[in-house]
């Protein structure tokens, strides 16, 4: 009989945000520009993956947070509506970007998959044929 602990909302709402508050300071120091937001996704992953944080430390929260996701997207929308000048300015330049990026990102996605694939491949063994005693092969 194994009993799970459940986390209230506080909790796991505060997990999140020590993993978001972790991941800013971690974007202060780094010479590159990358979001805490990216940072905080991978610091959570790497502590799931590790046991640091369990599953249903966050689990409610974290579901409720992608159930609202297109809420969540307003804000960046009307950034782009207040863009609007910029995108003007250079609606060849944004274009371009877009394309490159979306062909790069569908090259990294199928490349990355084949090499799943194929290790996948690679575990699964073919069963061995075998002799039994009267001389006939078996499976």
């Amino acid at each position: 009989m194994t009993k799970e602990k459940t986390y209230n909302f506080f909790h796991q709402v505060s997990v999140i945000s020590v993993v978001l508050l972790i991941s800013k300071m971690i974007e202060s120091f780094m010479p590159i520009p990358m979001p805490a937001s990216v940072i905080g996704l991978i610091l959570l992953f790497i502590c799931l993956c590790t046991g640091i944080i369990k599953l249903g430390q966050v689990e409610t929260v974290g579901t409720a947070l992608t159930d609202n996701i297109g809420l969540l997207f307003v804000p960046a929308g009307i950034s782009v509506v207040k863009s609007l000048g910029l995108i003007a300015e250079n609606p060849i330049l944004i274009l371009g970007l877009i394309f490159i990026s979306t062909l790069l990102l569908l090259l990294c996605t199928g490349f990355f998959s084949q090499i799943i694939v194929k290790m996948t491949e690679s575990k699964v063994e073919e069963p061995k044929e075998t002799k039994n005693l009267k001389g006939i092969e078996v499976r």
